[in-house]
C-alpha cells in the first residue's frame, strides 16, 4: 500500500526566521557552513557540559534538563529508555524515543522507521548538548520533530583519568578514559560500568559500555573521524509501573506481576562510524558512513501463549547501516554573498524477531518469527541569502521515501494467519526562516515549515484483536510556525519564542496490553507553546540560567476533542543558580529546581500524574596536585518530594506511574593524569 502526502512547495511561506548551522553543533547532515555567510541564523540552543550540575551521567536526562522545548523523564528505569519529547513530538512513545532525530557527533542514533535510543553513546564524553526545534527541524525528515546532537571533541593532551560515582539507591559507576594527541592525531578509549539496585523491588541493572573516537587532520585541511560504540547489558530488570491506587499507598511497592513473570531486558550493541568532512573555502563537503548491530531479549508481564499472540518474550536481531553526505557552495548574487547545499541521505534495517511463551520467566514455545525491514532515501537542498548586513533568509527543502515491511515465517493455516505486510510513504518537508538584526544586542526571527511523521515498525506491528501488521496507519503531517526575539549583552542572552504546531492525522497509542500497543491516527491535534530563557553571568562568582516554557496540546476533534495530549506537560520550568566563591573551578556551589504541571497518562485524561517542584543541591571542586582531582556531591529531590518521574501513555491495565527516587545523596570523584 503507498502513502503519498504532497504539500505545495513554499506556498504561502511567508516568514521572519532564524537559521543557525546546526553543523556547528556537530550535526552534519543539514546544512555545513565553514566560513558563515555573514552572522548566524538561530534554532539552536547549546548547553556546554560545564554549565550543567555534576552527576554519575548514568541517564541522558541529566543532559538535557532546562533547555526550551525539551521535556526529559528519568524513567528510573534501565529496562526503559529516557522518555523525551519536544514540543509534545514523541510524547505517544510507550518505551524508547520516537518522532525526533538522535544523533551524537553528527551519526545518527535513529533508525531509518523513526525510532532510536542513547543508551549505546557513552555519556561521560560529551562537551555539549545541541538541540533544534521548531519548523527548521523538518528538514531532518522522517520524524524530525525535533533534533538532538551529543558533541564529543578530539583530545588535546595525553592524559588518563579514572571517575567512579555511587549514591543511596544502590548505584556505581565506574568510568576510565584515555587520551592520546600527537600532532594532527587525536584518540580517545573510554570505558565504563554501571551496577544499580534501583528505586523499587526488581529493578536491579549492570551495564558495560566501550567508546573509541579517533581524530585526523589532513594537511589540505579535510578532518576524519571513526566512532567505535559498544554495550553490553545482561541484566536490565523492568520493575514495571504501579497503578494510581498502587503509586498513591506506596511509590515504591513492588509489582507482583515484575517477579512473576521476572520482566527484564538484555542488550548487545556495536557501531562503527566514520566521517570526513572539508569545512574551508568557499566548497565544502562531508560524508559519513554508519554500521551496527543489535540485540536484544526481552521478557514482559505476559505469558503470550496463544497462537495468535506473539508471545511474552521478544528476541530482536537487528542489522542497520547507512550514510549520508552533502556540498556547499558560497556564491554571491547581486553582490549579496548566498551559499547553496545540496545533500542526500540513506539508511536500511533489518530486524530478525522472534517471540516465545513466557513461562514464568523461562521462554517457551516459539509463538513468533519475522524479519523486518525499513528502508529510508532522502535528497535536501538549502539555500541561505545574506540579503542585507541585517536581513537573512534560509530556504530549504527535503524529499523523503520511507518503505517498511514485514515477512512473517510463523503460519499455522486456520490457526495463526499470515501477518505480512509492507507500507510506503513519501514526502516533501519545507522550511523558510529569516532573521533580522535590529542592532548588535537585539534581532528578530520567524519560520514555518511542514513536516512528516511515518509509524514505526513496531506501531506498525499490531493491530487490537491480536492480529498483526496494521497497514491502516498513515504518516502524520505537520505545519509548524513560530516567531521570536533574542536579546545578545556583554553579561547576559535572552530568547522569547511563541510557536503553533498543528498536525493531522496524529499518531497516538489506541491500547497497551500486556507488553502490545497498537496506535492509531486521531484527526487532528494542536500544540501552542511559549518558550522563554535566560543566561546572565552576575559576576566572575555568580551565574544563573533559567527555561521556562509553556505547551497547551489537545486534541481537536472527535471524542476527545480539547482533551490534553497524554504525556505533555502544560508547564516545564527550570532554574539554575550557580557560585564560585574564588572565581575558579577549586570550589563551585549549585542549586537547581524544576517545576513540571500535571501529566495526562491517558487519552481521556481520567488518569493524571500529579504536578511537583524538586530541588537539587551540588558541591564540586577541582584540585590540581601531582594528579588533578574533581570531586563532587549532589543532593538530588532535596526536599524528598513523592513524584511520578514518567508515565506509560495508554497504559490499558492502568500501570502507567514511573516513580521517581527520593532524596538521594550521590558522590563522585575523578582522578586525572597527564604525560
Amino acid at each position: 500500500m503507498k502513502n503519498d502526502v504532497k504539500r505545495l512547495p513554499f506556498a504561502g511561506c511567508l516568514l521572519l526566521a532564524s537559521v543557525q548551522s546546526f553543523a556547528q553543533s556537530g550535526i552534519e547532515t543539514l546544512v555545513v557552513v565553514g566560513e558563515r555567510v555573514g552572522d548566524p541564523v538561530s534554532g539552536v540552543e547549546r548547553l556546554e557540559a560545564d554549565q550543567m550540575l555534576p552527576g554519575s551521567r548514568a541517564d541522558v536526562a541529566e543532559l538535557l534538563q532546562g533547555i526550551n522545548g525539551v521535556q526529559a523523564d528519568s524513567r528510573s528505569n534501565y529496562a526503559q529508555d529516557t522518555r523525551i519529547s519536544l514540543r509534545g513530538f514523541g510524547a505517544r512513545s510507550a518505551f524508547g524515543v520516537r518522532g525526533l532525530r538522535l544523533q551524537v557527533d553528527g551519526i545518527p542514533l535513529t533508525m531509518p522507521d523513526g525510532q532510536g535510543q542513547f543508551s549505546g553513546a557513552v555519556l561521560d564524553g560529551v562537551e555539549q548538548v545541541s538541540v533544534l526545534t521548531g519548523p527548521v527541524a523538518s528538514l531532518y525528515g522522517n520524524g524530525a520533530g525535533g533534533v538532538i546532537n551529543l558533541k564529543t571533541s578530539a583530545p588535546e593532551r595525553n592524559r588518563i583519568s579514572v571517575d567512579t560515582a555511587a549514591d543511596e539507591t544502590g548505584l556505581a559507576r565506574h568510568h576510565l578514559v584515555s587520551e592520546f594527541r600527537d600532532g594532527e592525531l587525536g584518540a580517545r578509549v573510554q570505558a565504563s560500568r554501571l551496577e544499580a539496585d534501583g528505586n523499587r523491588p526488581h529493578a536491579q541493572a549492570e551495564r558495560e559500555q566501550l567508546g573509541v573516537q579517533v581524530y585526523y587532520q589532513f594537511e589540505n585541511g579535510v578532518e576524519a573521524q571513526y566512532r567505535f560504540d559498544k554495550e553490553d547489558a545482561p541484566l536490565l530488570q523492568d520493575p514495571l509501573g504501579l497503578t494510581q491506587a498502587q503509586w498513591q499507598t506506596d511509590p515504591y511497592q513492588l509489582n507482583t506481576s515484575a517477579e512473576f513473570f521476572n520482566t527484564r531486558k538484555t542488550i548487545e550493541h556495536e557501531q562503527n562510524a566514520f566521517s570526513l568532512r572539508q569545512e574551508r573555502g568557499d566548497q565544502r563537503w562531508q560524508i559519513a558512513l554508519w554500521r551496527g548491530d543489535r540485540h536484544i531479549q526481552q521478557y514482559l508481564a505476559q505469558k503470550g501463549d496463544a497462537l495468535a499472540n506473539s508471545g511474552g518474550v521478544v528476541d530482536l536481531n537487528r542489522r542497520f547501516s547507512g550514510g549520508n553526505g552533502n556540498y556547499t557552495w558560497d556564491f554571491a548574487v547581486a553582490n549579496l554573498p548566498a551559499s547553496f547545499t545540496l545533500g542526500g541521505e540513506w539508511s536500511s534495517m533489518n530486524d530478525l524477531r522472534k517471540g516465545f511463551v513466557n513461562n514464568a520467566g523461562v521462554a517457551g514455545d516459539l509463538r513468533r518469527n519475522e524479519l523486518d525491514q525499513a528502508d529510508s532515501r532522502d535528497g535536501y537542498a538549502l539555500v541561505q541569502l545574506q540579503l542585507t548586513d541585517q536581513w537573512q533568509w534560509l530556504f530549504g527543502a527535503r524529499k523523503s521515501r520511507v518503505e517498511l515491511s514485514v515477512a512473517d515465517y510463523f503460519i499455522i493455516p486456520s490457526k495463526n494467519a499470515d501477518d505480512s505486510g509492507e507500507q510506503q510513504f513519501s514526502h516533501t518537508s519545507e522550511s523558510i526562516t529569516t532573521r533580522y538584526q535590529i542592532n548588535e544586542n537585539l534581532s528578530v526571527r520567524a519560520a514555518t515549515g511542514h513536516g512528516f511523521e511515518a509509524p514505526t515498525l513496531t506501531e506498525l506491528a499490531y493491530t487490537n484483536g491480536d492480529k498483526g501488521f496494521n497497514n491502516t496507519l498513515s504518516a502524520a503531517t505537520n505545519r509548524q510556525q513560530e516567531v521570536g526575539v533574542d536579546v545578545q549583552l556583554k553579561r547576559m542572552t535572552m530568547g522569547l519564542t511563541a510557536f503553533r504546531v498543528n498536525t493531522q492525522d496524529e499518531l497516538v497509542v489506541d491500547q497497551s496490553i500486556n507488553g502490545r500497543t497498537t496506535y492509531v491516527n486521531a484527526t487532528e491535534t494542536s500544540r501552542k507553546g511559549v518558550e522563554f530563557n535566560t543566561r546572565y553571568s552576575i559576576s566572575s562568582q555568580w551565574d544563573f540560567r533559567i527555561a521556562l516554557n509553556y505547551l497547551n496540546a489537545i486534541y481537536n476533534a472527535h471524542q476527545f476533542d480539547g482533551l490534553q495530549l497524554p504525556g505533555v506537560a502544560k508547564q516545564n520550568h527550570y532554574a539554575q543558580l550557580n557560585w564560585s566563591p574564588f572565581a575558579n573551578d577549586a570550589l563551585k556551589f549549585g542549586v537547581s529546581a524544576v517545576h513540571r504541571d500535571q501529566v495526562a497518562a491517558n487519552d481521556n485524561n481520567q488518569i493524571k500524574a500529579p504536578a511537583y517542584t524538586t530541588m537539587d543541591i551540588s558541591v564540586s571542586g577541582n584540585i590540581d596536585v601531582v594528579a588533578d582531582i574533581e570531586w563532587w556531591i549532589k543532593l538530588a529531590n532535596a526536599t524528598d518530594k513523592n513524584y511520578v518521574g514518567s508515565v506509560i501513555v495508554n497504559q490499558t491495565n492502568g500501570r502507567a506511574f514511573e516513580s521517581a527516587s527520593g532524596r538521594n545523596l550521590a558522590v563522585g570523584v575523578k582522578l586525572g593524569y597527564e604525560f
